[in-house]
């Protein structure tokens, strides 16, 4: 029987992940919030804006993703988040001093490659730290500290451009309220990224049949279940294609449908991003666990049902006022975090030890190079010449939720076959 470390030796090391997180999801979200006015200052349009938000970020760690999930499975994964931490923090300050878009994209890069480790390397972690059965908890709470992230990325900005705050740098002179957010933003990651090196590295719990360290052999191994991970892996990616397009342009079109500046709207957002994060994660922690005794299906059904979920995202230039639209905004962030929790709970559960980071960088490659950099300037393009962003929400999520849905179905309908194999050889 696997021991698992007790309840007083789990809470520092989950602390400092939850803070990474947070300071991930900061970093991660504020250039949507920050949209229109990064620009305006580089002059450029909708679709090179886009490519800011999504490709900028998902270059590298597509690219690299693969190598950062081997590391995961046979390096010491503490020293890699308290490395990527400082990697991205030290970017993040530097798209604040970016004299061009160039440069800007450059930082952007780096940010999303020291992000790209963290994910798998925590939620490794998490399944080394916690039993199955409290894994789905102990995942949702690292997944509020993003929650909680997303919903500072927005409060933040919002409160020094409200108040004019403005630092002055040598060389750099008087920077502008966009540029100070970036840089005030950064400064947080190197204090837990030191704190990170006072953890201990938990003991890997393998499983009974290793598999081959080499990449070609995860590969394989992975393929071998592609009957299960491919339409798992497509209806995630089809999901946030949809889900980034909408959360990274939502301050924009606020700002461009409703004539409100960030500093009117950015509490709200704010507020929206923190309820509907935290409690769609407790939600779905406590529905993860639950499932944890239904088969190989386990939490799949729950994906299945999730996307629907966010599908009034997609109409919220409906709504006559933007608070209500972003109640409507807010039911895609309520599937977020439940669609989060499931999809990674259930690779942890279906992969083995040794496969597991591997596993969850594959899956990154997938959402980075289809989602991460293609959600947010599909949107963009989407909106026409025009750039109304309400057409494109309605154009971009209608459809990728419902083809997320379905492709979820097809993975639940391989468990179950699955299943029904295994107990009728």
């Amino acid at each position: 029987m696997r021991e698992y470390p007790p309840a007083r030796q789990v809470i520092w090391p989950m602390l400092l992940l939850f803070l990474g997180a947070n300071l991930y999801s900061i970093d991660r979200a504020i250039v949507g919030v920050l949209a229109e006015p990064i620009r305006k200052s580089f002059a450029i349009g909708d679709a090179q804006m886009g490519l800011l938000m999504g490709m900028a970020y998902s270059l590298l760690s597509a690219v690299l993703g693969l190598g950062l999930g081997w590391l995961v499975d046979h390096r010491d994964r503490r020293r890699l988040v308290a490395g990527a931490i400082a990697l991205w923090s030290a970017a993040t300050i530097a798209c604040g001093l970016a004299p061009s878009f160039a440069g800007f994209f450059a930082a952007r890069m780096v940010v999303g490659l020291g992000e790209a480790a963290i994910a798998p390397a925590a939620l490794s972690l998490i399944a080394d730290l916690f039993a199955p059965a409290r894994r789905g908890r102990a995942m949702a709470v690292y997944f509020i500290g993003a929650s909680i992230g997303s919903g500072l990325s927005s409060v933040i900005p919002g409160m020094i451009l409200r108040h004019g705050i403005a630092i002055t740098l040598p060389h750099f002179g008087a920077l502008e309220a966009w540029r100070t957010c970036f840089v005030l933003c950064g400064l947080g990651g190197p204090v837990v990224s030191l704190l990170l090196l006072t953890a201990q590295e938990p003991t890997r719990h393998a499983a009974a049949r290793e598999d081959s360290a080499h990449m070609a052999a995860k590969l394989g191994a992975l393929w071998t279940r592609r009957a299960l991970v491919v339409p798992l892996y497509l209806g995630f990616c089809l999901f946030y294609v949809a889900l980034l397009g909408i959360t990274m342009w939502t301050a924009p079109f606020l700002t461009r449908h409703y004539g409100l500046p960030i500093a009117a709207f950015s509490g709200a957002l704010g507020l929206m991003l923190l309820v509907t994060g935290v409690s769609g994660y407790l939600i779905s922690g406590l529905l993860a666990d639950s499932r944890l005794s239904s088969g190989r299906a386990g939490r799949i059904p729950l994906l299945c049902a999730l996307p629907l979920l966010g599908l009034p995202a997609a109409f919220a230039s409906f709504a006559p006022d933007y608070r209500l639209s972003l109640a409507m905004l807010g039911m895609i962030g309520i599937a977020m975090p439940m669609i989060n929790v499931a999809m990674n709970t259930t690779l942890q559960d279906i992969l083995p030890n040794t496969m597991r980071g591997f596993g969850m960088a594959m899956l990154g490659l997938c959402s980075a190079i289809i989602a991460g950099a293609g959600g947010p300037w599909v949107m963009a393009l989407a909106g026409g010449g025009s750039g109304d962003l309400g057409l494109a929400f309605l154009r971009v999520g209608v459809p990728f939720l419902l083809l997320s849905s379905l492709c979820f179905a097809a993975a639940w309908r391989a468990a179950s076959a699955s299943s029904q194999k295994d107990e009728n050889p």
